[in-house]
């Protein structure tokens, strides 16, 4: 029974059987001749095809080939021409990137002929490039303008500008292809960030991790021979930042932007020269501002970055837009600062209850120990006014009263000199009260810091000594 079985299987499959035996050799001969096909490229000469290989970069990816230590060809994982320790030049604005490892992938019926091959798409891995701050707009349009396929992981992207560094970004990794395409990532300062291009590369979304740091871009114009437009919304930890950029070669214009959280909000435009040299040009409106900010800053740490602040030039000119003292009994109408070269010069006007004043000065902020000469004068119309701000009572002549106070500010040391004290009635201070009001001056108002002068209390104090 079991063969006759055996016997009819066999009569019906035996056909089966020797198309499945002959299949296998069918087989095997074409894993020996893929295999062939792909290992033979791996004993040519790749020396001789340098040039080949640089035309084709060239017109795939407009990168130059500038020097290589190897260069191989490897099967896995897909059939590529590897590179090691390459220099490469990106475009016409010759971006220089070193490179560890360059690989070409190609279609694989192009293998064996590289003249009229086409590259599927390149990856660079560890890979360093310096960049002049200046042309970070012309390094986005080309990548925005390549058309093939590229990865770039692991970059160390240095900005400078004049051998100077300003910026290192470490460790990106980019595609503009597949499901990450124009996908981000890498470390600023230290932190992870993360960052996404879309809407046909207009917009960008920046973010870094476990900050709260987080920017959104909106690209408006992004061509070569002209501007860069970008408008920015950037929240840090609650702190709201709406710019409204124009970059161009040699300067960044900044219009109708403004900052705000809950102690300050500001509104300002500035333009920033990068050639010939740095140089920025402020005018900014203050809106709402806590005072408590100012009492806390610290004059030691603003000017112990001495090096930046020789290189620093700028003009800042400063409105604030309070329509009403309130319970101030002052405010700053308006304030100008300069610096050039460190070295500081200020103009400004305050509104008092009763009257206003005005103060010019400078100070040479680089030194080990500035001091701060100053010009100021005092306008009060209404001396019960003003006294009775700080519940002063005292009887005077209602003639309105001009004071010049001429004199210079040691501002780490809490120490005044007072040159010149006198008022439109021809009275000038002799030397005995000019030291008296020094001593009051130093151990009431600059007793604290020099930001908390203009505290109310203090005033109080120093007037009810010194009238």
């Amino acid at each position: 029974m079991i063969n006759k079985i055996y016997k009819i299987i066999h009569n019906k499959y035996l056909k089966f059987f020797k198309l499945f035996l002959f299949l296998r050799y069918i087989f095997l001969i074409f894993f020996i001749a893929i295999s062939l096909f792909l290992l033979i490229p791996k004993f040519f000469d790749y020396e001789k095809k340098k040039d080949i290989i640089q035309n084709i970069l060239i017109k795939d990816y407009d990168i130059e080939l500038i020097k290589y230590n190897s260069i191989t060809f490897k099967i896995f994982p897909f059939p590529n021409l590897s590179l090691k320790n390459v220099d490469l030049k990106l475009g016409d604005e010759a971006f220089f990137f070193t490179t560890k490892d360059l690989k070409i992938f190609l279609n694989i019926k192009d293998i064996y002929d590289y003249k009229n091959s086409t590259i599927k798409k390149i990856s660079l891995k560890k890979n360093k490039a310096t960049v002049d701050i200046q042309k970070i707009g012309d390094l986005f349009i080309f990548f925005k303008k390549l058309n093939n396929k590229i990865f770039i992981q692991d970059l160390n992207l240095i900005f400078k500008r004049n051998k100077d560094l300003i910026l290192e970004v470490k460790k990106i990794n980019y595609l503009n292809y597949g499901y990450k395409k124009n996908k981000f990532e890498g470390e600023l300062f230290n932190k992870k960030f993360k960052a996404r291009l879309y809407d046909q590369d207009k917009k960008l979304d920046f973010k870094i991790l476990n900050t709260g740091i987080r920017a959104k871009l909106n690209f408006e114009k992004a061509e070569k021979e002209s501007s860069i437009s970008v408008i920015s919304k950037i929240n840090i930890l609650k702190n709201y930042l709406r710019l409204n950029l124009k970059i161009f070669d040699n300067r960044v214009e900044i219009n109708e932007s403004n900052f705000s959280n809950k102690d300050l909000s500001i509104s300002f435009d500035s333009k920033i020269k990068i050639i010939p040299y740095f140089e920025i040009d402020n005018n900014i409106k203050i809106n709402k501002i806590n005072k408590q900010l100012f009492e806390n800053l610290s004059l030691q740490k603003i000017f112990s970055n001495k090096k930046i602040l020789k290189k620093l030039n700028s003009n800042n000119e400063i409105n604030f837009n309070q329509k009403k003292l309130r319970k101030n009994f002052f405010r700053i109408n308006s304030l100008n600062i300069n610096l050039v070269n460190g070295r500081l010069i200020f103009f400004n006007k305050n509104i008092i209850i009763g009257g206003m004043t005005d103060c010019k000065g400078e100070s040479l902020i680089t030194e080990e120990y500035p001091r701060l000469n100053f010009n100021c004068t005092f306008y009060i119309s209404d001396k019960k006014k003003f006294l009775k701000t700080f519940s002063i009572s005292r009887k005077f002549d209602k003639d309105p009263l001009k004071l010049k106070v001429v004199g210079s500010l040691n501002l780490y040391n809490k120490k005044i000199n007072l040159k010149k004290i006198s008022s439109n009635k021809n009275y000038i201070v002799n030397e005995e009260d000019m030291n008296f009001y020094k001593e009051v001056f130093e151990n009431i108002l600059l007793k604290e810091s020099f930001f908390k002068i203009f505290k109310k209390e203090k005033i109080k104090d120093f007037l009810i000594k010194v009238i």
